[in-house]
């Protein structure tokens, strides 16, 4: 009895806007910025970064670091990431190094620790943590991407004033700020500590990074810092509106080929699934998908599988690939322990797709079924979506190509040949 509907491949459609010249654009941004040349020279410039999977990063901070020097200073890049890399000044190395940041490419030293500064403690009773080389240095420009959090949505979220909280604050600024998430809603945690290190004067600047919906550099402005906070609650809402969907509102079923950390800091954005257990438990409105089934972790991910807790339905080769120590300290530091809970898992991709039909019940055949299928969260202009979903894609704006119907296939071991593979 086959259980699968046909499927075709659609062809999503976003606004587009890029940056033809991350050299140009920053050079400009420097110098209306205010920064003036002569209160640079000579001084000693933290250029501090590290989130992961943004584009281009690796020139965007060349390319800060060269403005630097042009205006006399002497610049070094610091990790700033938390307790990220293993909470280890080598880990932290290590994740630069890995997106094309050393000091060969750069030209300038790398400083990575992992020893802070206590600054001070805010009105919620945070203690107030900055990387110790920042603090020493005579400014700091901080280096990351505004997009929405997948943990948490308020005032501010992923951005600068996240990365002067917890990045500049290493795995003592981590550990303070997480474990008061549930007794202060994440982002007033951010904005009481980041306003008392940019009170510090240390912070001189920003580097903000907007992506659009293809993951390429839509936006990059240097925001002075006392500028900062306001110009990023503009941004994230700009950034928002640059977000990627899902063509529809509601399905019964999700296929995701792969999940991981170079995908989403939750393994799987919710933003993009609708399936969300944040820092308050709470799950997103839309899109409204009943079942979701995860078939593969990212070889980047290095075996933390955080976010198989949003998942339904996987197969073996998932539990396989997960490196449990790892993957439960990830949950566990960041308080949200659900995302590392273990779906029903089974030996195939194709037994687990079977068990996921069977679980929607026998009102739900193969002609009616609504079914998406998308290689990750971060790659959702190119999807499949099952026949039943065919009509109302075709009246979509936002669609703008769908191609003929396929059937589903697996190989002799039961393993999903995806069509998206590529995508």
């Amino acid at each position: 009895m086959n259980l699968f509907p046909r499927m075709a491949l659609v062809e999503q459609q976003f606004p587009r806007p890029q940056v033809e010249s991350v050299e140009r654009t920053i050079d400009e941004q420097f110098r209306q910025s205010g920064l003036k040349p002569q209160n640079l020279q000579g001084k000693n410039i933290a250029v501090a970064g590290g989130s992961r999977g943004i584009a281009n990063i690796a020139g965007i901070v060349k390319t800060v670091v060269e403005v630097l020097k042009h205006y006399g200073a002497k610049p070094f890049i610091l990790p700033a990431m938390g307790s990220h890399g293993g909470g280890t000044a080598e880990g932290q190395a290590k994740i630069l190094a890995d997106y094309g940041i050393t000091p060969e490419t750069m030209g300038v030293p790398i400083r990575s620790s992992m020893e802070t500064v206590r600054l001070v403690e805010t009105n919620l009773h945070i203690p107030v943590f900055m990387d110790r080389f920042a603090y020493e240095a005579d400014g700091v420009i901080v280096v990351n991407r505004i997009k929405p959090h997948t943990d948490f949505h308020g005032e501010v979220e992923s951005g600068l004033m996240k990365m002067i909280t917890i990045g500049l604050g290493k795995k003592d600024g981590a550990d303070a700020c997480h474990s008061r998430t549930s007794m202060f809603a994440y982002d007033q945690i951010i904005l009481s500590v980041s306003r008392h290190v940019l009170e510090t004067g240390k912070i001189l600047a920003g580097v903000a990074i907007l992506e659009n919906a293809y993951h390429e550099t839509a936006e990059l402005h240097v925001i002075p810092a006392p500028d900062i906070e306001n110009r990023e609650r503009e941004l994230l809402s700009q950034a928002k509106s640059w977000m990627p969907s899902l063509p529809v509102e509601k399905a019964d079923a999700l296929i995701i080929d792969r999940i991981g950390k170079d995908i989403s800091g939750t393994g799987l954005d919710p933003n993009i699934t609708g399936r969300w257990y944040g820092l308050n438990y709470r799950i997103q409105e839309t899109p409204d998908i009943l079942r979701i089934v995860v078939l593969d972790l990212t070889e980047e991910s290095k075996g933390n599988a955080v976010g198989i807790g949003l998942a339904d339905f996987t197969s073996r080769r998932v539990i396989d690939k997960m490196n449990k120590e790892i993957t439960y300290l990830n949950a566990i530091t960041s308080r949200n322990i659900l995302n590392a809970f273990l779906p029903l898992t089974f030996e195939s991709d194709r037994e687990a797709l079977e068990q996921c039909m069977i679980s929607l019940g026998k009102m739900i055949t193969p002609q009616t079924v609504r079914l998406l299928h998308i290689r990750d969260t971060l790659n959702v202009t190119t999807i499949a979506a099952s026949e039943a979903l065919l009509p109302e894609l075709k009246m979509s704006p936002q669609v703008k190509s769908i191609a003929e119907l396929r059937e589903i296939r697996f190989d002799e071991k039961g393993n999903f040949l995806s069509e998206l593979n590529g995508v």
